[in-house]
């Protein structure tokens, strides 16, 4: 799928870069070079109009250092509003308008937007610093006619001007190995392993948020310039979102497209999975097995083989009894993830009761029969279709105690369509042509879910797991995972990438298939060194989990060696639990991001700006994954402005400098800041097997810090209403005294005392996984702790 996929994308460069140069030509022909701006006029109390000689322009202050520009050929701003970012999220903010002489200033707190009376260019200042300007060259912002899979339509496009040195990065997920997407073309569109959100940030310090869900060419190949340009748009619409800070950048993203959801806990313990799990009984024995190994685990997935059909959601025979199923998970404390597809089959009541309700999509005219037999493609855009889903999911699933949902190929594409363009390609939806949607089916599926689940009694928290993703989808309750991903030791390195650049387009949660998804033995010699360096890997992602499509892929199949290691980094991730589940919080209330590229904390660091193979892992941990094979030495940039210290070793090492790390099997490089305040909770076996143990705090002196340990019930949604709390922690390093401040907040069934072990690290000492037997043991009740180190 892999091989077809990489054909379609070539053939959509293809096009794209034909219909770039008839845009050209038709701009050429019937456009007037220089725009004049006639008027400027206060069009409402939001929002500074300009009547062009060839249209309309708006530019609109949306507070938090986001301006808004729109620009149409008409007199008249049409309904703009979709549901990944509606007309409402600019949120009506003060601004000036002041006439400079050649330009109209539109000042908004600590942005600024020029409008050039000659050329009616847009250009933006944040703090008083040129930020990010359109051009002209080659052509200025236009919307002109066009033919989109066979329709009469407009394409809209903006070029921008870049600085030489600048640096861009997100766009979703890209499989190109490349973190800095600068000097770079990409076909912004929806298939099995790339994931595209039209959104991109500069190491300049702001962001553009591109609003449109059609097809999109993303090119910055010509000179410095790069642009947008969308093959079905009824405006050029975009966000200007300022930072610097590139947290301050997400923030302003998830402003306008919604926040993210805390997950339950247990969604970020261990996920087990493989393509297909023979029986019941199968299912049910590997989950006991891991329990009488003592091996941590949260979850388990039935991914392919359960359905009779596509879409019935009836167990086969071979799960027999399915509520039973669940319940003796349950009482394992294992969850259940179970695999679901947009697409229906015939021969069941399900897909009848779609096509009555003429709830499928129409296909277009040059449609492809699907790879599945008498597929149809269920309408995310229709309300109605949308709580029918969740119902028959509701029925067959939710009812009998299912956890979590997999809502695979949601691009949409069925096996055979992936080769040729996505299903939505001239279709016809309850919203429109399926062209002028076709980025933004994930968002709209998963939508279905997070809705239905949100209505259920009880307040339970959910987990969706997808393939694809479109702006707005974190409010979705929904993580994505990178597609069917090949088994080489290249396809892990181009993971990191990947992973960093989604997580920088704003949405947080992202996971691969540990060990890739096509290929690979268990029972391999070669391909076990593949697998463990993967899986180091994943213990250090926003969800981890194993899957693929192996008879065998669970922690003991890969032989004791490897399994010694494995469960090494199983039982790690459960120990920096107390951390990660912090670092989540920090994601829901702060607009936080947890897997971060370096350029996140150490923007002033030029070498940190372009790594592509590290990252902070929330805002303590830096992680160097081992991507080569046969690697026993790891080369290791520790950025500068501060010092850090090897996880392993507890040796302290100065910034600025490129270590040569020891990194044979087994040995991922990890290094935590100077200053950090770590928490790690005791060894589970799942996540809240001891609610109350005693939790570890290494110190790593050197500097001041701060940290925060964050808790609630875990599991509902009262946290939305107050219900959880926060202990604030400060470091003095000159004095060497550990103050645990006063408790913030409290929750249902909140413990009133908590046990601490406070340990100094260093060589020898405070180090690894293994829980320290020595420190300085403190009761904690609430009220301010000072502990004298």
């Amino acid at each position: 799928m892999r091989a077809n996929s990489d054909k379609r994308r070539v053939r959509l460069q293809a096009i794209a870069w034909a219909a770039f140069l008839t845009t050209i030509g038709a701009w050429a022909q019937s456009a007037p070079r220089h725009p004049d701006v006639v008027m400027g006029e206060r069009q409402t109390a939001s929002a500074e109009l300009f009547r062009l000689t060839n249209g309309t322009l708006r530019v609109e202050p949306c507070g938090g250092e986001v301006m808004r520009v729109t620009y149409v050929t008409g007199t008249s701003i049409p309904d703009l509003s979709n549901p990944a970012v509606g007309d409402s999220a600019c949120r009506r903010a003060a601004f000036r308008v002041y006439d400079a002489g050649g330009a109209i200033e539109i000042v908004s707190g600590a942005v600024r937007a020029d409008v050039d009376k000659n050329s009616s260019a847009v250009s933006f200042s944040l703090y008083g610093k040129p930020m990010l300007a359109e051009t002209s060259w080659p052509f200025p912002r236009r919307i002109v006619p066009t033919v989109t899979d066979g329709a009469e339509v407009h394409s809209a496009s903006v070029w921008f001007a870049l600085s030489p040195d600048e640096r861009l990065y997100g766009l979703g997920q890209h499989q190109t190995g490349l973190l800095n997407e600068r000097n770079t073309q990409l076909i912004l569109s929806q298939d099995n392993t790339n994931v595209s959100i039209p959104f991109f940030l500069s190491s300049r310090g702001y962001g553009v948020l591109w609003n449109n869900a059609a097809v999109t060419n993303w090119n910055n190949r010509f000179r410095q310039v790069v642009t947008f340009q969308s093959n079905d748009a009824d405006a050029v619409d975009y966000y200007f979102i300022g930072g610097p800070s590139f947290d301050s950048i997400v923030a302003g993203y998830r402003r306008l497209s919604g926040g993210v959801p805390l997950f339950p806990r247990w969604a970020y313990g261990y996920w087990q999975s493989r393509l297909a799990y023979a029986s019941r009984q199968q299912l049910l024995d590997t989950a006991a097995k891991y329990r009488a190994l003592h091996l941590p685990l949260d979850n388990i997935v039935l991914d392919a083989g359960w359905e009779t059909t596509f879409g019935s959601r009836i167990f086969n025979s071979n799960y027999p009894d399915p509520a039973s199923m669940v319940r003796q998970l349950h009482d394992e404390h294992v969850h259940l993830m179970v695999s679901i597809w947009p697409l229906f089959q015939t021969g069941s009541a399900n897909f009848d009761a779609m096509k009555s309700h003429g709830y499928f999509v129409r296909p277009g005219p040059n449609a492809l029969p699907a790879y599945l037999p008498g597929a149809r493609l269920y309408d995310a855009f229709s309300q109605g279709a949308r709580q029918l889903y969740w119902l028959q999911v509701k029925r067959s699933l939710y009812d009998i105690g299912v956890d979590a949902y997999w809502m695979d190929s949601t691009e949409p594409a069925d096996l055979y369509a992936e080769e040729h363009g996505s299903m939505l390609a001239g279709a016809k939806t309850a919203m429109g042509d399926g062209s002028k949607f076709a980025n933004m089916y994930p968002l709209m599926t998963t939508k279905a879910i997070f809705d239905g689940l949100r209505r259920q009694p009880g307040n339970k928290r959910a987990f969706i797991l997808t393939r694809s993703a479109f702006t707005g989808m974190q409010r979705n309750a929904a993580a994505v995972w990178s597609g069917d991903t090949v088994t080489t030791f290249d396809a892990l390195r181009r993971q990191i990438p990947a992973a960093l650049n989604y997580s920088m387009s704003g949405l947080p949660y992202w996971t691969s298939d540990i060990g890739g998804f096509v290929g690979g033995d268990a029972a391999d010699p070669r391909f076990r060194p593949l697998f463990v360096r993967w899986y180091e890997f994943g213990a250090f992602c926003p969800i981890f989990r194993a899957h693929g499509a192996r008879s065998a892929n669970e922690l003991w199949s890969y032989g004791a060696k490897a399994q010694r290691i494995l469960t090494l980094y199983d039982r790690l991730r459960y120990r920096l639990m107390p951390y990660i589940y912090t670092t989540a919080a920090m994601t829901t209330f702060d607009n936080y991001t947890p897997m971060r590229a370096l350029v996140f904390d150490f923007p002033a660091d030029p070498k940190a700006l372009d790594i592509n193979s590290e990252y902070m892992f929330g805002p303590s941990i830096l992680v160097a994954p081992v991507t080569t094979r046969g690697a026993t030495l790891r080369d290791v940039y520790l950025p500068k402005g501060s010092d850090w210290y090897d996880f392993w070793t507890g040796r302290r090492l100065s910034g600025g400098q490129t270590v040569h790390r020891a990194a044979p099997l087994g040995v991922l490089p990890i290094y935590v800041r100077a200053g950090s305040i770590l928490p790690m909770g005791p060894e589970e076996e799942y996540t809240g097997e001891y609610p109350n143990g005693p939790i570890e705090l290494r110190i790593y002196p050197g500097r001041d810090g701060d940290a925060r340990l964050y808790s609630d019930d875990g599991v509902t949604y009262d946290y939305e209403n107050g219900q959880f709390a926060w202990l604030p922690m400060h470091w003095d390093n000159a004095s060497r005294v550990l103050t645990l401040e006063g408790r913030q907040g409290s929750f249902a069934g909140m413990a009133q005392s908590r046990s601490f072990v406070v340990t100094i690290v260093g060589p020898g000492h405070g180090t690894g996984e293994a829980v320290s037997r020595s420190g300085e043991r403190v009761s904690y009740r609430g009220v301010p702790v000072h502990v004298h180190m």
